[in-house]
C-alpha cells in the first residue's frame, strides 16, 4: 500500500524513512443527509473518533503512546473539519449540510494501517452525537525536500508552563516570531525522532513565520483549557527526514489534541475548501 525505501523498527513499529509524506484524507458525509451540528471546539471528539479506529489494532496506544526519557509520546496529528460546503455558527455549535473533509497523518505505519483496517470493515462513524458514513479516502504519499513552504491545517501551539508563587500554574503561548517558537518547535521534532531511533546529532530544522499576523492567532478549548494557536503559511528548511517528520506528525505541542498539522502548500487539492473555516475566529 505504502512506498517507503526504508524502514526501520522500533518497538514493533514501523517507520518510513526517505523522505515520503504519509496523509490520508477522509471525506465523510452524515447519514440520511441530516445536518452536521458539532461544538465549536471539537477536537476531543474528533480525537476520540481517530482513538477509536486505532482501538482495534492497537488498542494499547491511547494509554501506552511511544515511550522516550520515561515521556509518552502520540505520534499522530489530525486537522480542523473542512466543510465542502457553506457553515453557520449558533450558540457556540458549527452547523453545515454535507460532507466535509479531515486529514490524518502519523510517522508510524501500524498506526496508519490501524486506521485503514477499521475505515474498511466500520460502515458508521461518531464524532459527539453525529453519524457519518465514509465517502472518499485518499492515502497521499509524496516526496518532500529540504526546502518547503508549509500551510497549516490545524493550529501551531507551543507553550511555557510555570508555578507562580501563590502555587497555580501559567502558561504562556510563544508569537511564531519569537526565538522561542522556533527553539520549542525544533526541539519537540528531535524528541519525537528520537523516540523513533532516527539519529538526530548533525541534523537540524528551521521555521519561519510567512505573511504571520495577528488575525492567524486562534483560541481553542480542550477539556476546558484555552490553547493558542497560529495558522498560516511557515517556511521550513533543514534536513529532509526532518520535513518529512514534520508533515506526518505535526509542528509544534499537543499534535494529537489536533494541533500543529501542515501540508505542502502548493497542493492545490488540499488546500481546497480550507480558507472558509480559517475565516472563523475561534474565540
Amino acid at each position: 500500500m505504502l512506498f517507503l525505501n526504508k524502514i526501520v523498527k522500533y518497538k514493533n513499529v514501523k517507520f518510513g524513512l526517505g523522505g515520503f509524506l504519509m496523509v490520508i484524507k477522509l471525506e465523510f458525509k452524515p447519514v440520511n443527509n441530516e445536518m452536521v451540528d458539532l461544538p465549536v471546539h471539537y477536537n476531543r471528539p474528533l480525537q476520540g473518533m481517530f482513538y477509536n479506529l486505532m482501538s482495534d489494532a492497537i488498542p494499547e496506544y491511547h494509554d501506552d503512546g511511544t515511550l522516550i526519557d520515561n515521556k509518552k509520546l502520540k505520534l499522530f496529528t489530525f486537522s480542523r473539519i473542512y466543510p465542502l460546503s457553506s457553515f453557520k455558527v449558533e450558540h457556540k455549535r458549527m452547523k453545515f449540510y454535507g460532507s466535509f473533509v479531515v486529514y490524518f497523518a502519523s510517522p508510524m505505519q501500524e498506526i496508519i494501517d490501524a486506521i485503514f483496517k477499521s475505515i474498511e470493515s466500520e460502515e458508521v462513524f461518531r464524532v459527539e452525537r453525529n453519524y457519518f458514513t465514509l465517502k472518499k479516502t485518499e492515502m497521499v504519499i509524496e516526496t518532500t525536500n529540504e526546502t518547503l513552504l508549509v500551510k497549516t491545517l490545524s493550529p501551531i501551539t507551543t507553550y511555557s508552563t510555570i508555578i507562580l508563587p501563590n502555587g497555580n500554574r501559567y502558561t504562556h503561548y510563544f508569537s511564531p516570531y519569537s526565538t522561542d517558537f522556533k527553539k520549542l518547535v525544533e526541539e519537540n521534532l528531535k524528541r519525537k525522532a528520537n523516540a523513533l531511533g532516527i539519529e538526530t546529532k548533525r541534523k537540524c530544522l528551521s521555521i519561519e513565520p510567512y505573511g504571520i499576523t495577528e488575525k492567524n492567532e486562534k483560541l481553542l478549548f480542550y477539556k476546558g483549557i484555552i490553547i493558542k494557536g497560529w495558522t498560516g503559511y511557515f517556511k521550513l528548511k533543514g534536513n529532509k527526514e526532518l520535513i518529512s517528520l514534520t508533515l506526518n506528525s505535526g509542528l509544534g505541542a499537543k499534535n494529537a489534541q489536533g494541533f500543529g498539522m501542515v501540508i505542502p502548500a502548493d497542493k492545490d487539492n488540499y488546500t481546497t475548501q480550507l480558507s472558509q473555516e480559517e475565516k472563523f475566529a475561534f474565540r
